[in-house]
């Protein structure tokens, strides 16, 4: 049974994979049915009085009768009630149930999803419910909790709480290192029992109703989460943290009151996001503003902008954070900041390093205000649930620093504090610089204790860390002789069977009552918050090359610029060649990297029975350690170092292609949207490379001078772990103007490679194989035989777009909802006032024309029956010629249908070599037309005429023709563009102006002639105009107005044209007689105009949220609701009160910014539009007060396991025991 469940989640972990490559932001913009656009402190109140504490102090008497059970630990009152009753309180009391407890935000420091105590205690209950009715899942049963970066995580773990069962936090594996975290991930599932994974590659609705009887239940004894600890992955071992460890662990963090405000970066798997920024908002009242730990990368900044911003009381990072926002924080960024609001910078989780809180002071002190008595460094490990020392937070101070005498610390394992001279500083050799980890904080009891006698030993004496105390963790997992050695360990001479410590591994020592780190008592390398078992990169050196020999590896960690590095000492087999060697280095190198992420800073290659072991012949990784830094290692053979990787220390393969030293000059203020040529981004990531490896860490000092870099180098040769990969796609996106996904660099492995991948200029990076003829063109194989072959890959009903459709619709069906797309127009909904159609004028209902439609059928037949190239008949030639008279151009060509004509004809207008520059929200038509034309397509943003000009400026002379694609009238939105400019922009740069005026012809303008005449402009100035007949002219079909060789050319050529049926008689009638009744007079044109501006000012008057930009006077006003439900919703609130109009929702527009669209007709009626007005209001007050406004559908759905039922604030599934090979995928529903 375990190898089914293995194989099952093994399945499942891949496509939790594309879940989680989609981006933080995509998997919390299903959240967006919790977004409140309320301030913080709407609904606070002020910070209750707050009592100093001091550490240790005796409760001798109880002043006031608990509420429930209290137990005293070390002198300290900690209650034994579980967490989730306070979340329930919150939620369910009126002071504290609408206050925001989280916040995340995007890349660019916007919110994207707020959650209040009720939004989080209603999303946990659902979770709770369909564990229990899904999964079936009782208490103590354990889920795994796989989730990228965002708030889905905290809801689904409050979830497992609210069910009683045991959350397992674990980051979905990566794609570019599937081969290594899948086998990890399978081990771990394996380890747990766990049945259930809980991920948010799918979204529902679910039952709001669950059994409280499992969490009423809880005890303090009770396993909360699992922790996993980092180890050998082979053996994983999880820390089982209870409720009882949770209560007291809360203790140290009571100091937080609701008006704080907590800003992360933290992930949440990790103990210190899950129980300081997770657990404890909740818990404190308290607001919690967290972004991705990529955003942070990708931009340092941020976190201290967005502590700004928010006014922050408490952030916390481990050291490498400090020190990265610190160096990556322009000073002119810093003088913009406003720290002084920060009560506590907390720092922990790895080596805390002086020179990063210095760097940090320097840049944040004097320009913004930062305090450094707020640094509160701690000390703490999974086994006490998060700290267990650190500073008094009512008593700030500056940390402690010491410098000791190193000699003396290692070799006799005492402390020699060593005193700077006047004028005169000690030797950087001679010390250990060290900074205090603060006292025991309330419930914990420290002892440094001798690791082999177990005696307790004096201050300033070096010993293992014990800690005591009820936030120390009942033990691992089925590890029963693990816990017990480590868990219940005695004092020498210790009588009391219950008297026990945790060994946390750590050597350090006391001083003042103060914990001072100095090391681990075992090997383990922590790096960047990381912890990482040396036995595993060892392991991953030996398989890297066959020279390197087995069980002679030594792996460790050295201290360089603020931050832990990672070192690397092997023999080789004799006899081998230079060559070799470096051949060797290279493929350490990129193993590691991939398999681990992290970059070697050095690496040592030694001759046989040379590297330092034991009599028993185990490696001395501490005494390889100390042979390197004094460089006494015997007789390397080749050492390679990082920092001059680039310069010759290890060369690279031969260099097959000549690259050009020059790189552009402006290479890093290249205006977004630009386009470069592969020889600019090879250059440009030549000379950013080169720059990075020369300049200093911690940004001071001269920099040395730039590598010279290969281009054919791997990045793994230039020591570029996963943090460096994603600063540069970060980099990379901003110099051309797109997203640059860091899989990229896993994709494309050398700069040659990257810079010359199909699509990288474009945002649209080409996959497929790299000696593929097609270019873009690539083969994805689902199996090895046919035999093997998934249903899902032929088998209509099993496609996996096909069932994400229907499970979309089940959606709506689980709302209550009708799917409110293709129903049947009855007589009934004939009545009802209707918005759907866009009848502008009425003519699609005028007898005149509809007589004329008759007539034309009883002349001419229904339907041509061949192609218009073979002859047209005589009432589309007319209906050519009155198109040309009335919107004032040289020739028309007629098509069947509006979005076939502009596909058609944007397909022959450009091609390969050709650039396409389209506004960011044409239409569906113009996109296709665009994709299948070949040519090179660069949006620019919405109306913004300024970019566009910009991107011409640089981009117009590397292609043979430019087309600019915008729209008169824009129907999701309701605005025009600047036609003045852009006809100004398309002459100065030589371009074609194609503008689709389907909502615009017989809408704008004073007579209804379009999008030119509302401008005034000649439009002859305008290459290609667009129109369609289903609209102001009441028919079906599509034409284009040109010159008269343009015409004549796509009448030839265009393949929408040439090898399609003519338009049909009845429809060319018709059209021709709406055009002949605009020719007539242009009253209905007005009128639609005088009805539409009354609508929007209704809406302005009664506060009706419109589109930003919407243009009063156009055809079209857009209401906005916000996520899928509330708009359908909204759409069934309207059909109850007679009011016809369909929702715009996800995928057609974005999640949290659905709509709804009301085409406004010259026939609408004053009263009709009062009516609809108020009815709007009606259900925006009544209907958002019931929280309908609150849920949301998202359309990503994973056919490969069976879906539980969940809220609309999070997504999960069940694993069921059974084996599938189906991909996630997304479905679209259309939209009309």
């Amino acid at each position: 049974m375990s190898s089914l469940l293995v194989n099952a989640v093994g399945d499942v972990a891949i496509e939790m994979v594309a879940a989680a490559s989609l981006a933080a932001v995509a998997s919390v913009a299903a959240l967006g049915a919790c977004t409140h656009k309320r301030r913080h402190g709407d609904v606070e109140t002020a910070a209750p009085a707050r009592k100093k504490r001091r550490q240790k102090k005796k409760v001798a008497v109880a002043t006031a009768t608990p509420q429930h059970d209290v137990v005293v630990a070390n002198g300290v009152a900690v209650s034994t009630e579980p967490v989730v009753a306070e979340l329930k309180r919150r939620a369910a009391a009126d002071k504290w149930r609408h206050k925001i407890v989280y916040t995340f935000l995007d890349d660019l420091g916007r919110e994207t999803v707020n959650l209040s105590f009720e939004d989080v205690d209603r999303a946990a209950r659902k979770v709770a419910a369909a564990l229990q009715r899904d999964a079936h899942v009782v208490k103590g049963d354990r889920v795994i909790l796989c989730y990228p970066p965002g708030l889905d995580f905290a809801l689904a773990f409050w979830g497992c709480l609210y069910a009683g069962v045991v959350g397992i936090p674990v980051y979905p594996p990566y794609p570019g290192t599937l081969a290594k975290d899948l086998p990890k991930f399978n081990l771990l599932v394996e380890d747990s029992g766990a049945a259930v994974v809980l991920t948010n590659t799918t979204y529902h609705l679910a039952i709001a109703q669950y059994d409280e009887e499992d969490a009423l239940s809880l005890t303090a004894d009770d396993v909360a989460f699992f922790q996993y600890s980092s180890g050998s992955t082979s053996t994983p071992k999880a820390v089982m943290i209870s409720h009882g460890n949770l209560c007291a662990q809360l203790k140290t963090w009571e100091s937080i009151v609701p008006t704080d405000t907590m800003v992360s970066w933290l992930p949440s798997y990790h103990d210190m996001g899950l129980v300081g920024f997770i657990i404890t908002p909740c818990v404190a009242a308290a607001r919690c503003v967290s972004m991705s730990p990529i955003s942070f990368i990708k931009d340092p900044s941020l976190w201290m902008r967005t502590a700004s911003k928010y006014k922050a009381t408490h952030v916390c990072a481990p050291n490498f954070g400090y020190a990265l926002a610190a160096r990556k924080t322009s000073d002119k960024k810093a003088a913009e900041m406003d720290l002084s609001s920060i009560k506590q910078a907390i720092c922990a989780a790895e080596p805390i390093r002086r020179e990063s809180l210095d760097a940090f002071t320097a840049k944040f002190a004097s320009t913004a205000g930062f305090d450094p008595k707020t640094f509160n460094c701690g000390y703490g490990l999974a086994e006490v649930t998060l700290v267990c020392t650190g500073q008094d937070p009512l008593e700030p101070r500056l940390p402690t620093l010491l410098d000791v005498n190193k000699r003396i610390l290692e070799s006799q394992r005492k402390v020699a504090v060593v005193s700077s001279k006047k004028g005169k500083k000690p030797d950087a050799t001679e010390i250990m610089q060290l900074v205090g980890c603060g006292k025991p904080m309330p419930t914990f009891s420290v002892a440094i204790v001798d690791p082999d006698t177990k005696q307790p030993l004096e201050e300033l004496q070096v010993g293992e860390i014990w800690v005591q105390g009820p936030s120390v963790s009942i033990g691992y997992w089925n590890r029963a002789d693990c816990t017990k050695e480590m868990f219940h360990a005695q004092l020498a001479g210790e009588k009391n069977e219950k008297n026990t410590y945790l060994r946390t591994g750590d050597m350090g020592f006391l001083r003042k009552g103060e914990v001072f780190v100095t090391g681990r008592l075992k090997d383990l390398i922590i790096i960047r918050g990381r912890n990482v078992c040396p036995q595993d990169v060892e392991a991953s050196v030996e398989r890297a090359h066959e020279n390197v020999r087995p069980g002679c590896t030594a792996a460790f960690s050295i201290e360089k610029d603020q931050e832990e590095a990672l070192v690397v000492v092997a023999e080789v087999k004799n006899g081998s060649s230079q060559e070799t060697l470096e051949e060797i280095c290279r493929e350490i190198i990129k193993t590691v990297l991939s398999e681990h992420q992290l970059k070697c800073e050095a690496i040592v290659l030694l001759r046989q029975k040379t590297i330092p072991k034991t009599t028993s012949g185990k490696i001395q990784r501490g005494a390889s350690k100390t042979h390197f830094l004094n460089n006494t290692l015997t007789k390397p053979l080749f050492t390679y170092r990082a920092k001059a990787a680039g310069s010759g220390n290890l060369p690279s393969p031969a260099t097959t292609k000549a690259v050009k030293d020059k790189s552009p000059a402006d290479a890093n203020s290249a205006p977004a949207g630009e386009i470069k040529s592969p020889e600019e981004i090879l250059a440009w990531l030549l000379e950013n490379v080169a720059n990075e490896m020369a300049a200093p860490a911690d940004g001071s000092g001269a920099a040395t001078s730039p590598a010279t870099i290969d281009p054919n180098t791997p990045w793994a040769m230039f020591g570029m772990d996963s943090v460096a990969i994603v600063g540069l796609s970060s980099d990379l996106g901003e110099f051309l103007g797109c997203i640059v996904s860091p899989s990229a660099f896993f994709q494309y492995d050398t700069p040659f490679k990257l810079a010359n991948a199909p699509g990288l200029a474009t945002g649209d990076l080409a996959g497929g194989d790299e000696n593929d003829e097609q270019g873009g063109a690539s083969s994805v194989q689902t199996a090895t035989t046919v035999e093997e072959i998934d249903s899902s890959c032929f088998e209509i009903d099993n496609f996996p777009e096909v069932r994400g459709l229907f499970g979309q619709m089940k959606e709506f069906e689980s709302a209550g909802l009708r799917v409110p797309f293709l129903e049947t127009l009855t007589p009934e909904k004939r009545r009802m006032t209707n918005f759907n159609t866009y009848n502008y004028l009425g003519n699609a209902s005028n007898p005149e024309v509809a007589a004329a439609s008759k007539l034309a059928i009883e002349e001419y037949g229904t339907t041509m029956s061949s192609s218009p190239i073979v002859g047209q008949t005589q009432v589309n030639v007319d209906l050519e010629k009155a198109l040309c008279t009335f919107f004032n151009a040289e020739a028309s060509i007629l098509f069947v249908g509006g979005w076939v004509s502009n596909v058609t004809t944007i397909d022959a207008l450009v091609s390969k070599g050709d650039l396409i520059l389209c506004d960011a929200l044409n239409h569906d038509s113009c996109v296709s037309g665009q994709r299948l034309s070949g040519a090179t397509i660069l949006p620019f943003p919405h109306n913004d005429t300024k970019a566009l000009e910009r991107m011409l400026s640089k981009l117009r002379t590397k292609y043979r023709r430019v087309l600019i694609v915008i729209e008169g009238v824009y129907s999701m939105d309701g605005d025009i563009p600047d036609v003045h400019e852009m006809i100004r922009i398309k002459k100065k740069y030589k371009a074609l102006l194609f503008i689709d005026e389907a909502h615009s012809f017989g809408t704008m303008g004073k007579t209804g002639r379009g999008i030119c005449e509302h401008f005034d402009v000649n439009p002859n100035d305008v290459d290609v105009r667009m129109g369609t007949m289903s609209k102001a002219l009441g028919s079906v079909g599509g034409f284009i107005l040109g010159s008269n060789t343009l015409i004549k050319y796509l009448k030839h050529c265009a393949g929408g044209f040439v090898f399609s049926v003519g338009l049909a008689p009845a429809c060319g009638s018709a059209a021709l007689k709406s055009v002949q009744l605009m020719t007539e007079g242009a009253s209905r044109t007005q009128l639609l105009q005088e009805r539409s501006k009354y609508f929007y000012d209704l809406c302005k008057k009664h506060n009706i949220p419109m589109g930003e930009n919407t243009f009063r006077g156009a055809p079209v006003v857009v209401v906005m609701i916000g996520s899928t439900i509330a708009t359908a919703k909204a759409s069934e609130y309207l059909a109850e009160k007679k009011v016809n109009v369909k929702p715009i929702v996800y995928p057609a527009v974005e999640e949290g910014k659905c709509r709804l669209r009301f085409f406004i007709s010259a026939l609408h009626s004053t009263k009709q539009l009062e009516d609809t007005v108020t009815s709007l209001k009606t259900y925006l007050q009544e209907g958002l007060t019931n929280g309908t406004s609150k849920t949301v559908v998202s359309a990503t759905t994973t056919s490969s396991t069976v879906a539980i039922n969940t809220t609309e604030d999070s997504g999960f599934k069940t694993v069921k025991k059974r084996k599938s090979k189906r991909k996630k995928t997304k479905t679209k529903m259309s939209v009309a």
